[in-house]
């Protein structure tokens, strides 16, 4: 369990799939579009070697990202199959700093790590981290450089999808030139970015609308405009007939406000508050969820207060504060 440079690892990686023919793929609770499409992008190309890999995780994940080629097999279970871990030559854990973020109980075991998080705790057999990687499933494609496989547009496709979100469709951060240059390979190969954008962007049911409608009007401003809260209590849930899942991405319209430094999205939910935070260049939201045991990216983090909302905020907004202090809106 140590750490190699991303290329030995993606070597290593590799080496693990050509030498293996059964394997498991997982991901973090309510996964997002990098959890998923870099899931099914590497189940793809498992798949045309002539190897067997299942995908399955915890939690259902959004409408928008059924789409995806192949998300229709993703099993959603509370365990892992009960032949876990002899029969299988690895279980691959995409996104998550900590092996508990999978919600099973993946160790001991023959564990892959592949992350681009801040604070992994290389918890696995091999450990493919690379903190510059736009999104994991852009690591998928460099991992493959080393097995050639040719990449479909199924495959490219569920790369696209973990490449433009993670990215908030190239306008975050980390939108580097790797980024693009990632992109355009999956383009060539067959994603298209127009129906990628429509599935994600504009394909929303309208429990999500009624939802994020609620949740808009629980805006609070603080620090002189330059922290936002929102709030999704389990009331709006039933109100709207919405689930958890159609709340992705309500954090960023906090983002979106002139002056705001931080979004913070405070979630209620069984024993405290889960909370995502949002943050423009040159504030690190990371370092706070850090300190609560959560994680994530400098931009964009997440973290748990076993408190209910309002205690939860009270004690985050001052940590937050402190974070935003000496930066310039930009």
């Amino acid at each position: 369990m140590s750490e190699m440079t991303p290329e030995a690892a993606a070597l290593e990686v590799a080496t693990r799939i050509r030498n293996g023919s059964n394997f498991l793929i997982t991901s973090h609770r309510n996964p997002d579009g990098d959890a998923i499409g870099s899931a099914l992008a590497l189940q793809g190309i498992i798949r045309k070697l002539g190897k067997t890999a299942t995908v399955i995780v915890r939690d259902d994940f959004g409408k928008p990202l059924h789409r995806i080629p192949g998300a229709d097999g993703v099993l959603i279970a509370d365990a892992l199959p009960a032949d876990y871990p002899d029969a299988y030559d690895a279980l691959f854990t995409m996104e998550c700093p900590e092996h508990e973020r999978t919600g099973f109980p993946v160790l001991p075991g023959p564990v892959i790590n592949i992350d681009h998080h801040l604070g992994n705790t290389l918890y696995g057999e091999v450990n493919f981290l690379d903190l510059d990687a736009p999104s994991v499933g852009e690591m998928v494609l460099q991992m493959n450089r080393h097995l050639g496989v040719e990449i479909d547009a199924d495959i490219a496709t569920a790369m696209y999808v973990s490449l433009a979100t993670d990215t908030g469709f190239f306008r975050y951060s980390n939108t580097t030139m790797r980024a693009f240059e990632g992109a355009q390979e999956m383009i060539r190969a067959g994603a298209d970015p127009a129906a990628v954008s429509l599935w994600i962007n504009e394909s929303l049911p309208l429990s999500s609308i009624k939802l994020l409608g609620l949740c808009l009007n629980t805006l609070k401003m603080f620090d002189d405009g330059r922290i936002a809260t929102l709030e999704l209590t389990n009331s709006f849930l039933s109100d709207a007939q919405a689930s958890k899942e159609d709340a992705e991405g309500v954090v960023n319209y906090g983002r979106m406000i002139d002056g705001v430094l931080v979004s913070a999205m405070f979630k209620e939910v069984e024993g405290g508050t889960r909370i995502s935070m949002r943050a423009k260049p040159g504030v690190d939201v990371q370092k706070i969820a850090a300190s609560f045991g959560g994680g994530g990216h400098k931009a964009a983090a997440g973290c748990f207060i076993p408190k209910p909302i309002e205690g939860a905020r009270e004690t985050l907004i001052p940590m937050i504060e402190d974070a935003v202090k000496g930066v310039t809106p930009s």
